[in-house]
């Protein structure tokens, strides 16, 4: 297909453009232009994600919103499938639990690879996927590689965004009579994207500074850096 051949060189361009305009690892570290402002180590990651999520901003309202709307559209589509003959309790029940089952466990791979996917489209190669299952979480981290806030939230709302509008279209389009299935499954899965969600909010709270972020996977550490204004 002529697009497809097309879109591979203009990733390439938005990758040598960001590439080349990007401090590395090095110069955040010692330049004076960047301040380092936060180190998260990955076992401090729920302190951390509680913590960011309970900040007032869009993104956490569109968080919030987002889950009660889907909550009570679940309680609509119940109690209207169950007046109008639509749904019985046997097959409420079998929808309900698969979607739970499926939006909290069986989405998980396909969540992350869309991470690991955001990263290449950003240029990062060294990309290891994890799991702390103590903390009961799973991440895609790449070794050494800075984004820059606007990256981040890319990388972040990558699954959000991809995995809501695949489940609402292939719903909508092909099977309605799964909607409660659908739409606990997306209930599910974007109360897990917490997370994602309090990264974007650590990020904005440096704002209009311009950040960077890389993780160091030895150390186990995310480090976030801000440009400051010098005299």
């Amino acid at each position: 297909m002529p697009g497809w051949h097309l879109s591979i060189p203009l990733f390439h361009i938005f990758w040598v453009m960001g590439k080349n305009s990007k401090p590395d690892v090095e110069t955040l570290k010692k330049d004076p232009a960047y301040r380092q402002v936060l180190e998260l180590d990955f076992d401090d990651m729920i302190p951390f994600v509680l913590d960011h999520i309970r900040r007032r901003t869009f993104f956490s309202l569109l968080y919030t919103t987002l889950n009660a709307a889907l909550f009570l559209f679940i309680v609509y589509v119940i109690i209207s499938g169950l007046h109008h003959g639509h749904l019985n309790w046997s097959l409420t029940i079998r929808q309900s639990v698969t979607g739970i089952f499926a939006g909290s466990i069986l989405v998980i791979p396909l969540h992350e690879l869309l991470h690991g996917l955001a990263y290449l489209i950003l240029g990062a190669r060294k990309i290891k996927f994890g799991a702390d299952l103590q903390q009961f979480i799973f991440y895609v981290t790449a070794d050494r590689h800075p984004v820059t806030g606007g990256e981040l939230y890319f990388l972040a709302l990558t699954p959000f965004v991809a995995i809501n509008l695949l489940i609402a279209v292939v719903t909508i389009l092909w099977f309605p009579q799964t909607v409660l299935f659908s739409a606990t499954f997306l209930l599910c899965h974007n109360i897990m994207c917490i997370g994602d969600f309090a990264i974007i909010n650590c990020v904005l709270q440096y704002a209009p500074h311009r950040v960077y972020t890389f993780d160091e996977i030895e150390n186990r550490k995310s480090y976030f850096y801000e440009e400051v204004n010098l005299p």
